[in-house]
């Protein structure tokens, strides 16, 4: 990436085609992880580009109609969707459990409400690390006409994930979580289909036909590309979408089914102690089929638990009252051992 920027100090330093080479290897090295086509993988920022996406997309294709979102959700995946309500749509928040998870009932039983157009949900609850029954809801939606959107940060580069097996028909990712991407790195997924008529709200010249040709551009046509490329705003971090291309391969050598066993692997000491531990409550399920790489626990004491944990080196985080733990690929079972012996050292009241 450092390459890169410091070849445009030097007349011709690279060639224009390099930066389509990236954004090529990019969409490839993705489109590879989720196992869907290149040409349906769009480069975009950050998630909450694209959930704003998919928003206007309900917008386009819906009469107003209601939204239904767990509550608890991370607030990039419910503002774009309350933006709606200023055009007669209704943003339906559904309760979570005593913990803060999803309650996959509540949701499937909001579906059945007169009037729902679009269902939003996160893989992986960005507190409590539930892990969503995708497929289920997925195929509910489908089964009614309903657009199933998803917020998957904080589940690609942790755990394996395929929106066509999950019925999805968008789905919004940054990069810089689990794929350990640079910021302002992201993708966006959207069903084939949904492309036809659906106009990019935000145009770039480079959503267009003519954009292909540099030597050709003065046609001003509104005639769209016919992938996902016509969504993508000009012009991309080059450097930054060479990061995802090779953070994606990286993670495509090690094999995601890999990865979900090693973190549940590391996890498993901490889990035991929070369980062992008096006064401390695990609020991510244990049910491997709900939980993926955050493991997040209540407590008394969770300010000072993060302080002594921040003092050594550990990064943890404290969210809605609760101290989240997000391992790795790099970490190891003795790294968190070493946490366990910090936790153990620290008051909890």
């Amino acid at each position: 990436m450092a390459d890169l920027t410091l070849r445009r100090n030097r007349a011709f330093g690279f060639e224009e085609s390099e930066l389509g080479d990236i954004q090529r290897r990019a969409r490839h090295a993705v489109a590879a992880l989720l196992r869907v086509e290149a040409r349906d993988v769009a480069l975009v920022p950050n998630t909450s580009f694209g959930v704003n996406l998919a928003a206007h997309l309900v917008a386009h294709r819906c009469a107003p109609g209601r939204i239904v979102v767990s509550a608890g959700e991370f607030p990039a995946n419910v503002l774009p969707w309350k933006v709606l309500e200023r055009r007669g749509f209704d943003v339906h928040l559904t309760p979570t459990d005593e913990d803060g998870s999803p309650r996959e009932d509540a949701l499937l039983a909001a579906l059945d409400a007169p009037g729902v157009r679009a269902l939003a949900v996160s893989a992986v609850q960005f507190v409590t690390g539930y892990r969503a029954d995708l497929a289920t809801l997925g195929a509910a939606c489908r089964e009614r006409g309903i657009l199933f959107c998803i917020d998957a940060i904080q589940a690609v580069g942790a755990v394996p994930f395929h929106p066509t097996e999950v019925h999805a028909d968008v789905v919004a990712c940054g990069g810089q979580k689990w794929l350990c991407s640079p910021w302002g790195s992201g993708f966006l997924w959207m069903r084939p289909e949904l492309r036809d008529g659906f106009a990019p709200p935000m145009v770039s010249w480079l959503a267009t036909e003519d954009g292909a040709d540099f030597d050709d551009l003065l046609h001003y046509r509104m005639d769209w590309r016919d992938d996902a490329r016509r969504y993508e705003l000009a012009t991309n971090g080059i450097q930054d979408y060479l990061g995802l291309a090779r953070s994606a391969e990286v993670f495509l050598e090690i094999g995601l089914d890999r990865i979900e066993r090693h973190l549940a692997d590391v996890l498993a000491p901490l889990r035991d102690w929070i369980t062992a531990r008096d006064g401390a409550r695990c609020i991510t399920p244990a049910d491997p089929a709900h939980c993926a790489g955050i493991l997040s626990f209540r407590s008394a004491g969770v300010g000072a638990f993060a302080e002594a944990l921040h003092a050594a080196g550990v990064v943890v985080s404290v969210r809605e009252g609760a101290l989240r733990f997000a391992p790795h690929v790099y970490t190891t079972r003795a790294q968190v051992e070493q946490v366990i012996r910090i936790l153990d050292g620290t008051p909890g009241d």
